[in-house]
């Protein structure tokens, strides 16, 4: 599967259309063919608002002409695009969602986040209520949004959904790169198959940013570092981490996510 990752710049004040402009121009980029799945990072349709009346006007107006040209770009060049997008439903209620656009014309939100920091839910934003694997075209793929990136509990439920790719989609912007890179690959251990997290790069190189690409086993595939940039690699969503069943036993190999599942079952019986 060949991937592209969007790390788009982080806006200082007044700059969050040319964020908008960013992605817009790298969408226009993209090649027929070139690439079957591209992740932008979470509330990419409105970096950078500045209180609750400026989130709004970012989503319906600017932010809205980007999602068009999420879904043009998604037919256009017959991938698979996966967003992180501040959506209001049809009942109205803000939510934090990833957002999938597929060359068919299809769009479905299959997950919202579940774990919201205290301003979002001052805006009104309503959580999710738990993480649900979904299935598109022979992969099963499970999702995460900034700060559920945190709660390990929530990716051992999708190593119990057998999920073959987390896509983590985040607006992580305090974070040292090497708190990200540590959690990141322990997510990867945590669910037991391939991660790819996408983030915006922050004006500090030493803070933010690290979208990458993380094997089953934790070893990172690539990893696009602090700078504004497009993070392309190539995985095999079915790859799983296998080792022995245990020590001096080599001749049993096994995925070690279902050895871990099975030690859960027998404690879960007690």
């Amino acid at each position: 599967m060949k991937v592209a990752i969007m790390q788009p710049p982080y806006p200082g004040a007044g700059e969050a259309l040319n964020v908008l402009t960013w992605q817009i121009n790298e969408l226009q980029k993209l090649l027929p063919g070139e690439n079957d799945l591209v992740i932008f990072p979470e509330n990419s349709n409105c970096t950078g608002y500045v209180d609750a009346a400026d989130m709004k006007r970012l989503i319906l107006g600017p932010g809205a002409e980007y999602v068009e040209e999420l879904r043009k770009t998604a037919k256009r060049c017959r991938c698979t695009i996966m967003s992180g997008l501040l959506n209001y439903g049809e009942d109205g209620i803000l939510r934090n969602q990833l957002t999938v656009f597929t060359p068919e014309g299809e769009e479905f939100f299959p997950y919202t986040k579940v774990h919201l920091v205290e301003p979002e839910l001052a805006k009104g934003i309503e959580p999710g209520s738990a993480p649900v694997a979904f299935d598109y075209k022979g992969i099963r793929y499970g999702a995460g949004i900034c700060f559920d990136h945190y709660f390990p509990e929530l990716f051992v439920q999708y190593a119990k959904q057998r999920i073959d790719v987390l896509v983590m989609v985040s607006h992580q912007r305090q974070e040292r790169p090497e708190i990200l890179e540590f959690t990141t690959r322990a997510r990867a251990f945590d669910t037991g198959c391939t991660v790819l997290r996408s983030a915006p790069a922050m004006p500090d190189p030493g803070i933010g940013g690290k979208s990458m690409a993380v094997s089953p086993e934790g070893k990172i595939i690539a990893d696009a570092g602090g700078v504004p940039c497009v993070l392309r690699c190539e995985i095999d969503p079915k790859a799983r981490f296998t080792r022995a069943a245990s020590y001096g036993e080599p001749e049993k190999i096994v995925d070690y996510r279902e050895a871990l599942l099975l030690s859960r079952s027998h404690v879960d019986k007690e």
